[in-house]
């Protein structure tokens, strides 16, 4: 009986083969190894977090949907890693004064999973991440560094047509700070903001200045040429609109979208917003930017940027764009066929070594019980190799796959 597909889009959890497997670990060695350049060291943080040290960097909707359990015999309030930002930011904060200097720079780098209860149908239990942060700098600088390696670590991977969607929380929140609503309305509005429902938010706050003001930003989507005309028009959000206008001049090789409604995500990040799209993904292949409060709630206050890349996204671009997700260097894969003999500890023996001295010449090697030949062959061509040594009693024939056929070639080990 055949089982249900594990690979549909909007499935929760899923099966991964040995391919699959093979493709994502390449793609994250890459990404890793991109990060190293520009001196990003690896870190990796715990699966499982008490709850109330992770639940200080996560919002309250973010809390519910963490998977939490009892852990005997204590009794502590445990919950799997569904962010590590925040669990980052716990070990950056702890180390502060001691194995880090307090005015330092921090840049690290990490490959995780992370699971939460899904928000929606289509939303994912478990997604993979690679990402990035920095932190201990506030200067534009490093709003800079982080849109410019978004880009490059994309390029690295092979993608082209991808865009990076740029926006600043301080242009919103001057724009509703001038309208004094309370927490309640003010949420409301940016609920409608976050819709670009600019006819309802006329409707809801009327037609004054400020709520023009409010509503105009529903159409502020566009080039970073938008960021200029805005600065005439929107004057309380003008720090927020310079330090955005550095950023898109200083990466003018990046395809940059400039988006100054956007409010999702307003009650983590605290400056600068970054997501990347790219052409047959619906979701964003990374998110990211500024949160300069997050540190403070593990008690060392400090500036930080980073970014998580969504590796199931980023596969998905690169099978639309018709790109290996990660092209693997060509190695010569040896199985090693054990076939019966009246001495089968001696033969497995010797297809032991056979599959040493294989990997010792550079391929990757391993040992297949086989009944026969024809059955080893079979076995060799589902798992995809080029060569096929038997080992039948004292004998070793080794063969070579050539197009459709098999080749038995002079094998070094003969005698031995």
């Amino acid at each position: 009986m055949q089982g249900p597909s594990m690979d549909e889009p909007g499935d929760q959890s899923r099966d991964h083969l040995p391919g699959a497997c093979r493709r994502r670990r390449g793609l994250t060695a890459q990404l890793l190894a991109c990060f190293d350049q520009w001196g990003y060291s690896p870190v990796a943080p715990p699966a499982l977090e008490p709850f109330e040290m992770l639940a200080r960097g996560l919002s309250e909707d973010d809390r519910r949907r963490c998977v939490r359990f009892v852990a005997p015999p204590e009794g502590r309030l445990l919950a799997l890693r569904a962010d590590v930002t925040p669990q980052l930011a716990r070990m950056i904060a702890q180390r502060v004064g001691g194995a880090l200097p307090s005015d330092g720079v921090t840049r690290v780098s990490y490959a995780a999973d992370v699971v939460s209860h899904p928000s929606g149908p289509t939303e994912r239990a478990e997604v993979h991440q690679v990402g990035l942060e920095l932190m201990g700098d506030g200067h534009v600088a490093a709003d800079i560094e982080l849109v410019t390696l978004c880009d490059e670590a994309l390029r690295r991977v092979g993608l082209r047509d991808h865009r990076v969607d740029l926006a600043h929380t301080g242009v919103a929140s001057a724009m509703l700070d001038a309208l004094e609503l309370d927490d309640a309305e003010r949420a409301a509005v940016r609920t409608m903001l976050g819709h670009k429902d600019r006819d309802g938010l006329i409707a809801r706050l009327g037609d004054g200045a400020a709520a023009e003001r409010v509503a105009s930003l529903c159409d502020r989507f566009g080039p970073p040429s938008i960021i200029d005309s805005a600065m005439e028009s929107l004057p309380g959000a003008a720090d927020a609109l310079r330090r955005l206008g550095a950023v898109t001049a200083a990466a003018p090789d990046v395809p940059l979208t400039v988006d100054l409604g956007e409010v999702r995500g307003d009650d983590y990040y605290s400056g600068l917003r970054l997501r990347a799209w790219a052409p047959g993904v619906a979701r964003p292949v990374i998110r990211g930017g500024r949160y300069d409060n997050l540190l403070s709630q593990y008690g060392v206050p400090m500036p930080a940027v980073g970014f998580a890349i969504d590796i199931e996204a980023l596969e998905a671009a690169l099978r639309h764009a018709g790109l290996d997700p990660a092209p693997t260097r060509s190695v010569l894969k040896r199985m090693v066929a054990a076939l019966p003999s009246p001495d089968e500890d001696a033969t497995r023996g010797r297809a032991a070594a056979a599959a040493a001295q294989a990997r010792v010449e550079g391929m990757v090697a391993w040992v297949q019980p086989a009944s026969d030949p024809h059955r080893a062959i079979e076995l060799a061509v589902r798992a995809g190799v080029d060569s096929l040594a038997l080992i039948d009693g004292g004998a070793l024939r080794v063969l070579t796959r050539q197009s459709e056929q098999w080749v038995e070639t002079p094998s070094d080990q003969e005698g031995k």
